[in-house]
């Protein structure tokens, strides 16, 4: 594989940036490249809840069923794991425009999903 390439849109220019690092087994889905759909068991299911919904779900949750593709490494059961230290120490520049980016990323998924609860 690859080292990924980062492309970003600044309101000055688009950069393609390069963060160093390594390929590491994806933490979502511990490199199977799927996992449970969220929307099945994203707040977990207890044990009262499983016993609830029968042993025929409980068939299909171990088999496999109810697995969509991983949302972190899209089925490619790798990601990329960025060396911060390493960056910020060869071009520090790049390295925070990226983690300023990351962040405003993360405040906007935020926002979205508080606009989905209020119903919007």
């Amino acid at each position: 594989m690859l080292e990924p390439v980062v492309r970003i849109s600044t309101d000055e220019e688009e950069l393609e940036l390069h963060p160093p690092g390594h390929w590491a087994t994806c933490p979502r889905c511990q490199g199977w490249g799927t996992h449970t759909n969220p929307a099945i068991d994203g707040n977990g299911i207890t044990a009262s809840e499983m016993a609830e919904l029968g042993d025929e779900f409980l068939e299909d949750y171990m088999r496999g069923v109810y697995n969509v593709t991983c949302h972190e490494c899209r089925g490619e059961r790798l990601v990329w794991e960025i060396d911060w230290e390493r960056w910020y120490e060869t071009n520090p520049e790049h390295a925070t425009i990226y983690e300023r980016y990351l962040d405003e990323m993360a405040e906007l998924r935020s926002i979205e999903e508080a606009e989905r609860r209020m119903g919007a």
